[in-house]
């Protein structure tokens, strides 16, 4: 695969899509500049054609721990998710000025510092937040393993928060003993949390990824000028694998979660985090003879009415960009780009037709070969590996009327130069 090559077509490609886009916008003003864009000509054409040869829902490759947010919910029997949180670094000695360092023999004021998503939570009740030990010698991606550890030999300590006091950020304190004794004994202390409420709750927190991770606060003196330590999310293991081992410092288990849809259904976010890809089989005189005035891709929505169905959720159309080589679509829906493709609102319990804008799409498309760069298309949500939520759509393999199309408008003259 020649990367370099395709970046520089793709960067010039963007180019043209902005001139492209701005020429056919607003199609119906009489004030647009003829110089700028001068004037189509020919009669415009509206076909819509059967132009996907392929649509698969594929699982995301983020991964255990890669989500951006951690999600923490009590939803009844449709939703129960718990963070993990790691430190397995701490501090042994310190320093009182100018002395030699001391061992640790005092933790005080021992808390947590999350950060909150504001606008993620759901419920008015109460919520109460549980801190259990999981720290385990188990296989470090086995959720079951560390789900098995929210028992009540292993509980730390609880902390009550009312909706009012859940803000931009919350203190949420520990047991000193535990602190105390994990860092004499030179272990790893590893949190995990689990929400309860008399309602339903949902609580978003800052992760790792976002740079801006929990961290654990204690002083180790009773002496106000010795700082106290702050550290934050770190795991040892697994010792063979550096990418997972930085992705587990912290994460979400989900102990219950929705039902995924229908396999033979295109089926984008929920948990685990699914992806669909479309690759396309347009005709040369569109694609490469034409100018394309709009594109659109026609999809059926399926009601999810299992959790929130009147949220909005945000779909995101991207361009795939892996090479003919690559003939796995999970692969191949994982080299993405963002480049110029306008973000779907939509809602789990809404039904019917979806119409997803792909015009800037062709651009690309047209400066790269086909034999190189398959037109393909992925559509992902937002907050991917976050959000439990799904949309579906109906595949190619549902009656005629519900299958995905492909709703074309275009012009066989294309300008060349200026008038």
């Amino acid at each position: 695969m020649k990367a370099w090559p395709i970046s520089l077509r793709l960067i010039s490609a963007a180019s043209a899509m902005l001139i492209v886009g701005a020429c056919t916008e607003k199609l119906d003003s009489s004030g647009v500049c003829g110089v700028l864009c001068p004037p189509l000509g020919g009669a415009v054409q509206n076909i819509t054609i059967d132009a996907v040869a392929l649509d698969t829902a594929v699982l995301s490759f983020s991964g255990l721990g890669a989500e951006p947010r951690l999600l923490l919910a009590t939803r009844g029997d449709t939703l129960d998710a718990r963070i993990i949180i790691r430190f397995d670094s701490l501090p042994l000695t310190f320093r009182e000025g100018t002395d030699t360092a001391k061992a640790i023999t005092l933790v005080d004021s021992a808390s947590l510092r999350f950060l909150i998503d504001t606008l993620s939570i759901k419920g008015t009740d109460p919520v109460t937040i549980e801190a259990y030990d999981v720290d385990t010698t188990a296989s470090d991606t086995s959720t079951a393993a560390v789900l098995a550890l929210f028992r009540p030999d292993r509980f730390i300590g609880a902390q009550t928060f009312t909706r009012a006091q859940l803000k931009d950020s919350i203190e949420y304190l520990l047991p000193n003993s535990h602190v105390l004794a994990k860092v004499q004994t030179g272990a790893r202390m590893r949190f995990g949390l689990r929400a309860v409420s008399t309602g339903s709750s949902q609580i978003v927190f800052s992760s790792e990824e976002s740079g801006a991770p929990t961290r654990v606060r204690f002083r180790v003196s009773a002496d106000t000028t010795v700082q106290a330590f702050v550290i934050g999310p770190y795991s040892q293991t697994p010792t063979d694998d550096a990418i997972v081992k930085e992705n587990l410092g912290d994460y979400t288990v989900f102990a219950r979660k929705p039902p995924e849809g229908n396999p033979t259904d295109l089926n984008v976010g929920g948990i685990p985090p699914r992806r669909v890809y479309f690759r396309f089989d347009i005709p040369s005189s569109i694609l490469d003879s034409s100018t394309i005035i709009r594109a659109t891709l026609l999809l059926t929505q399926i009601p999810n009415p299992l959790l929130d169905p009147t949220d909005t959720v945000y779909v995101v159309p991207q361009l795939v960009l892996a090479g003919a080589a690559v003939t796995d679509p999970t692969k191949a829906a994982q080299i993405v780009t963002g480049l110029g493709i306008d973000t779907l609102r939509s809602r789990p319990g809404d039904g019917g037709l979806t119409l997803v804008e792909v015009a800037s799409a062709f651009t690309v498309w047209r400066a790269l070969k086909a034999s190189e760069t398959p037109r393909a298309i992925v559509l992902r949500v937002r907050d991917e590996g976050t959000s439990p939520l799904q949309i579906r759509f109906y595949s190619l393999e549902a009656g005629p009327a519900l299958r995905p199309r492909l709703r074309i408008s275009y012009t066989n003259q294309v300008p060349l130069g200026l008038p």
